[in-house]
């Protein structure tokens, strides 16, 4: 789930909590679709996060998993979901969890999607939507982010620290200052986790699209200081948590980046292994969102991870 902690619970009382998370309500101010467009204009407030050195650049310090062959071509490419599906196809053949996958070229706006109705726990991704909430709420009131913020943020991303993520989870208002963030944000499918379980908040792929697109596009509520600090801190995470959506990127580049792991099921040491991020790749921007459950062990489902990802999104480019 992240780096300080990863509970083992047991399933009796993972299925109470899941069956506790209750969704919250809220006003939308600005409403983000996956395809960055926005129905209001943003909040006024320009709040200046505490300045971050630019992203970083450079090949990735991860070995991607092999990925399975796929023929594209026989798909045309202006069906960029059949193209996806065909993709998928021989991933989910030998499957080692229940996955989905959603791709969005920001550059065109075409998006694609497989098994786009599941519900996931989201485990330590949501890690970048506390973040954009806790930019978000800061941007509403005008305040910069204070010192103890900052490095909470920092390690939360970076480190994948849990501490931090339960620290500014508690500030931005737990579950129900969340959700009126996350409904202003256009998230309609994600459920905040009950009291500090933040882990086990449950989203769909679409839904992560717009966190990305929320910490990423200039059409997104966050002003662009706000956006670069967020981007700055998901360029940096620590070598061993590069995998995932990271596959996708073209070499020489960094992926903007958050993933999660987290042991759902204690009997039966099932997992689950989520991806997000933002990729450079063939010459344009992608957002990826990968969710996965039932993996048998933590590394089969990152290896999945990698190869659907990869997979993916050389199958709505087209290449």
């Amino acid at each position: 789930m992240g780096r300080n902690s990863r509970p083992a619970w047991t399933r009796h009382r993972v299925l109470v909590m899941l069956a506790a998370v209750v969704a919250g309500a809220g006003l939308a101010a600005v409403v983000v679709g996956v395809d960055g467009s926005v129905a209001a204009s943003p909040v006024a407030g320009t709040p200046q996060p505490k300045a971050r050195s630019a992203a970083a650049t450079g090949t990735l310090t991860k070995t991607a998993a092999p990925t399975a062959s796929v023929d594209a071509t026989s798909v045309p490419v202006t069906d960029p979901t059949a193209a996806l599906a065909a993709a998928m196809a021989p991933l989910n053949a030998d499957k080692s969890g229940d996955f989905s996958v959603a791709v969005l070229n920001q550059d065109t706006g075409v998006t694609a999607s497989y098994n786009a109705d599941e519900k996931y726990p989201t485990a330590s991704i949501v890690k970048a939507d506390i973040l954009a909430v806790l930019l978000y709420q800061s941007q509403q009131q005008g305040t910069p982010l204070t010192d103890d913020e900052d490095q909470a943020a920092t390690k939360m991303i970076e480190a994948s620290d849990n501490d931090s993520a339960t620290t500014l989870w508690d500030d931005v208002g737990s579950a129900a200052g969340m959700a009126t963030a996350n409904a202003a944000f256009g998230l309609r499918n994600t459920v905040p986790g009950a009291d500090d379980y933040w882990g086990l908040t449950t989203t769909t792929v679409a839904d992560q699209l717009t966190v990305m697109n929320v910490l990423t596009s200039g059409k997104s509520p966050l002003d662009e200081a706000s956006r670069k600090y967020a981007a700055d801190l998901m360029h940096e995470v620590e070598p061993d948590q590069v995998w995932g959506v990271s596959a996708a990127a073209d070499p020489g580049t960094t992926p903007a980046l958050k993933n999660g792991w987290l042991p759902i099921d204690s009997d039966d040491d099932l997992w689950a292994i989520n991806s997000i991020g933002q990729v450079s790749h063939g010459g344009h921007s992608y957002l990826v969102a990968f969710l996965s459950s039932s993996q048998p062990d933590e590394q089969t489902g990152i290896d999945q991870a990698s190869a659907v990802c990869k997979a993916a999104v050389a199958a709505v480019a087209g290449r």
